[in-house]
């Protein structure tokens, strides 16, 4: 089994999530008396006012078995979130509980995807996507509550009649990040899956090359690995890595708090982009090495310039030993250019090969100084 305790990770992301949904004030909140000609344009004002209303009677009967009837309760949210006639404090409300029971289905997703991921298994692609989209899914319903609820003029109505609103917005934005979190480590979980594959690829393609110097036993495990993975001896380890490849990139784009007070600055958040970026970088240079010696030199040098052009927001999650493994790669690509260009049959190619050999050097020139810098 792949990850962190499925226990640990649930009770941190489920206890958020509750912490978003306060309660639907017309179960506790008495009757206040109106005011001759007072027009209540809030529920947090005079819940009574509203609570004949059939959209709020079917919310509040939903909302005590939301865990349970989950379907039958985001129905009842999306009717009282679409009828103009209530309180926009009451629909913004609407607009958090329904966030947060569609993060606990994507929690649900979750549990069933990492109890079917294996090593030694195929990869579920099925139950990944289903748990990546439900994800995806919650963060957009949280991000929706969010911006309904820091509305300015919303705000200035509510607060004086519910002065926890703040914290509400506050913990609706965490709660916010922590789905972008669930679906990051999803994906970390693929990235881990296909790396290893790659690596049992990358085994049977050096035992098939002369002087690979893989022994027959580490040939056999690598073919036996993949085999319990769904592969065969023939799987070229190119499009194992570039499934890596495309899952860090939306790793990286995923993992961004547009909504904390200060844009980008969630710690754990910005550990998870690190840490995708650094993973890019390693991904991409291996892919680069499996296209050169494939023969795909203009798809090498695109692979090289990506990984040198990565710098991760904490430079120290791409070691020493992997800024290495990414000069060494490059360099590689770059002979592999000159030679291309001093043998071409055309001036044409020889151009090609050069303006390939200068965007390289370039990169490289830009990596090396980087590096330098952070000494």
């Amino acid at each position: 089994m792949l990850g962190a305790p499925r226990r640990l990770l649930r009770q941190r992301q489920w206890q958020l999530a509750r912490s978003a949904v306060p309660a639907l004030r017309q179960q506790q909140a008495p009757a206040t008396p109106p005011q001759l000609g007072k027009r209540f344009v809030t529920y947090a004002e005079n819940p009574a006012k509203w609570q004949t209303d059939p959209a709020v009677m079917m919310y509040g009967q939903l909302l005590a078995v939301r865990d349970t009837q989950q379907e039958a309760f985001l129905v009842a949210a999306d009717t009282l979130r679409g009828s103009e006639n209530l309180p926009r404090d009451l629909r913004a409300s609407a607009s958090r509980a329904r966030a947060t029971v569609l993060f606990q289905k994507a929690i649900s997703d979750l549990n069933g995807f990492q109890a079917e991921l294996s090593f030694d298994k195929p990869f579920p692609t099925e139950l990944f996507d289903k748990t990546v989209e439900a994800a995806g899914v919650a963060a957009k319903a949280y991000g929706e509550a969010v911006e309904e609820s820091s509305d300015k003029s919303l705000r200035a109505e509510v607060e004086p009649h519910c002065p926890e609103w703040p914290e509400v917005i506050a913990a609706i934005t965490n709660a916010y990040n922590e789905v972008l979190k669930l679906r990051a480590e999803v994906q970390f979980r693929q990235v881990s899956w296909y790396s290893r594959q790659a690596e049992h690829a990358r085994v049977l393609r050096d035992a098939a090359r002369p002087g690979g110097n893989v022994s027959s036993d580490a040939a056999s495990e690598a073919m036996d690995a993949l085999g319990l993975a769904g592969f065969d001896a023939t799987t070229e380890e190119m499009p194992l890595l570039e499934a890596v490849v495309k899952a860090c990139d939306s790793i990286v784009e995923g993992c961004y708090d547009k909504y904390s007070e200060t844009p980008g600055s969630d710690p754990a958040l910005k550990a998870l982009r690190s840490r995708a970026q650094a993973l890019l970088a390693l991904s991409s240079k291996d892919l680069a090495v499996a296209q050169a010696m494939s023969h795909q030199l203009s798809s090498a040098v695109e692979s090289t310039v990506r990984a040198l052009k990565v710098r991760p927001e904490d430079p120290s999650l791409l070691t020493k030993e992997g800024a290495e493994q990414v000069r060494a790669a490059a360099q590689g690509v770059f002979e592999l250019c000159g030679r291309e260009m001093r043998g071409a049959e055309t001036q044409k190619r020889a151009e090609e090969a050069s303006l390939w050999a200068a965007r390289v050097a370039e990169a490289l020139a830009m990596f090396d100084g980087w590096q330098k810098s952070l000494k």
